[in-house]
C-alpha cells in the first residue's frame, strides 16, 4: 500500500511537489544600489533548470543598479554575450557612457558573490570606428549630433506588472521583476520605446517562471486499477517530479472508478487550496483499487469528470487556465467512450490515456484513440519495462509553455 500511495501522488498530474533543497544556490537581489548591498540581501536555491548564477549591473543616467539571481545557463550566456554588442559610442557594457548593462554568468554555489568577475579579464573592446571617406574640411565646424528625439504619442501601456513594476517616462517604459522567483520574458527585454509612428517598438514583457516545472493547467485524473496490478504499476512508473503544484501553477483533482465513479474517492481542486502536501495526503487516504470483477466504465467516468469535477464551484479556475483529463487504467472500457470524450474535447479539454498492461493484456487501440483524439496523447506501459515520461512532459510543455506571458496566472501583484 505504501508503494501505491507514492504512485498515486506521482501520477495524478504526472507529478508530486518538487523539492529544490539540493539545487544550486545563488546570491539574489533586485536593483540594489551596490554589489555589497546586493550580497547582504541573501541567497536562494535555484530551480532544476537554472544551472547558472547571474549578475547584472545596470547604469542608467549614471545611477547604478545591481541584480543577482538564478538563471537558465543558455539564457545567461546569451545575456552575457550582449556585453560586446555595439551601443552608442561603444558597447552595451561600457564605462564611457551614461547608460550601460553588464551581465556575468558563473556556475557553482554562491559563485556570484562579490564583483562581476567575468569583466576582470580586461575591458570590453570598443567597435572599430568606421572612417568617413569624405572628411569635412577643417575650416567647417563639425556639428554636434542632435539628441535622439523622444516620442510621446503612443497609447499608454498598462502600468500593472504582476510580480514586478513598470516605470514609464519620456516615451520609454522600463520593466523589472521584483519577485526573485520570476524573470522577465522574453529574456533580456526590459524596456519598450515609443516610435515616431505612434507605436511601441515591441510588446511589453512579463514576469514569468520557467516552464516546466511551472506549468499552468487544471488536471483531472481518472483511475482504474485492480489490486493485483498495483505493485507492478508502481514498479513500472518513474517518478517525474518536474511540475509544481500550487494555486498559480498546476492544480490536480481526481477519483477512482469501476462501474461508476467512487464518490468516496473524489478529491476536488478546492479540497487542498494548492497545498501539495495535503494534496498527496488526500490521494493516499481516499484512493483504493477496484474489485477484480468490477466493470470498467471509462465513458461514465469521463462524463462525471466533465459534469462534476471541471466546475468553478469545486475549485476549477477560470478560462485563462487550460484544462486536461487523464485516464489511467489497466483495462479496456465496457461502455462507450467516444461520445463523452468527444464532448470533453469539444469543450477544449486535452485528453490523455495511460494504459498499463500486465500478463499480456491487449488494449483496444481504437478505443484509446477515441478517448484522446490524438495518438501522441496515448502512453502504453508494459509490466517490468522501465519507462520514461519525457515524451509526456514534452507534449505538455508544447501545450502549456509556448508563451510564458500567457501561461502564467496573475491574480495578484508582488
Amino acid at each position: 500500500m505504501h508503494c501505491f500511495i507514492r504512485f498515486l501522488i506521482c501520477c495524478c498530474v504526472f507529478v508530486c511537489a518538487f523539492s529544490y533543497a539540493t539545487g544550486l544556490r545563488c546570491i539574489t537581489c533586485q536593483s540594489a544600489a551596490s554589489t555589497r548591498a546586493c550580497d547582504r540581501r541573501g541567497e536562494q536555491t535555484c530551480q532544476p533548470n537554472q544551472k547558472s548564477c547571474e549578475t547584472v549591473i545596470r547604469r542608467h543616467n549614471r545611477r547604478l543598479q545591481v541584480s543577482k539571481g538564478c538563471k537558465d545557463s543558455h539564457a545567461c550566456r546569451n545575456n552575457q554575450n550582449q556585453n560586446r554588442a555595439p551601443s552608442g559610442t561603444s558597447t552595451q557594457c561600457n564605462t564611457d557612457q551614461a547608460n550601460s548593462v553588464c551581465t556575468c554568468c558563473c556556475q557553482g554555489n554562491l559563485c556570484n558573490a562579490g564583483s562581476n568577475t567575468c569583466l576582470l579579464n580586461g575591458p570590453v573592446p570598443r567597435p572599430r570606428p568606421v572612417p568617413n571617406p569624405r572628411p569635412l574640411p577643417k575650416s567647417r565646424p563639425v556639428p554636434r549630433s542632435a539628441p535622439e528625439r523622444v516620442y510621446n504619442n503612443c497609447p499608454s501601456p498598462s502600468t500593472s506588472l504582476p510580480h514586478g513594476r513598470v516605470n514609464c517616462e519620456n516615451g520609454v517604459c522600463r520593466y523589472q521583476c521584483t519577485d526573485p522567483s520570476y524573470e522577465l520574458w522574453p529574456a533580456g527585454k526590459d524596456e519598450i520605446v515609443c516610435k515616431a509612428d505612434g507605436n511601441w517598438n515591441s510588446k511589453a514583457p512579463c514576469c514569468a517562471r520557467p516552464c516546466p516545472p511551472f506549468m499552468l493547467f487544471d488536471s483531472v485524473g481518472l483511475y482504474h486499477f485492480k489490486a493485483r496490478n498495483m505493485e507492478s504499476v508502481y514498479r513500472t512508473f518513474v517518478d517525474v517530479s518536474n511540475i509544481t503544484i500550487s494555486e498559480d501553477t498546476t492544480m490536480g483533482a481526481g477519483f477512482t472508478y469501476g462501474a461508476q465513479p467512487n464518490l468516496q474517492s473524489v478529491v476536488n481542486f478546492d479540497d487542498y487550496n494548492g497545498n501539495a502536501t495535503l494534496f498527496g495526503k488526500l490521494f493516499g487516504e481516499k484512493f483504493l483499487p477496484v474489485a477484480d470483477d468490477s466493470p470498467t466504465n471509462t465513458g461514465a467516468a469521463i462524463q462525471f469528470a466533465v459534469d462534476n469535477m471541471l466546475r468553478t464551484e469545486v475549485g476549477m479556475r477560470d478560462e485563462r487556465v487550460p484544462k486536461e483529463i487523464t485516464v489511467i487504467t489497466d483495462s479496456n472500457s465496457d461502455d462507450d467512450v467516444r461520445t463523452p470524450a468527444a464532448h470533453a474535447r469539444s469543450l477544449g479539454y486535452l485528453m490523455y490515456v495511460y494504459a498499463f498492461g500486465s500478463d499480456g493484456y491487449v488494449f483496444d487501440e481504437q478505443q484509446l484513440f477515441d478517448i484522446t483524439g490524438d495518438k501522441k496523447h496515448i502512453f502504453r506501459f508494459v509490466e517490468g519495462s522501465p519507462i520514461s515520461v519525457e515524451e509526456t512532459l514534452k507534449d505538455l510543455a508544447g501545450h502549456f509553455c509556448q508563451d510564458p506571458c500567457v501561461h502564467v496566472l496573475h491574480d495578484h501583484d508582488r
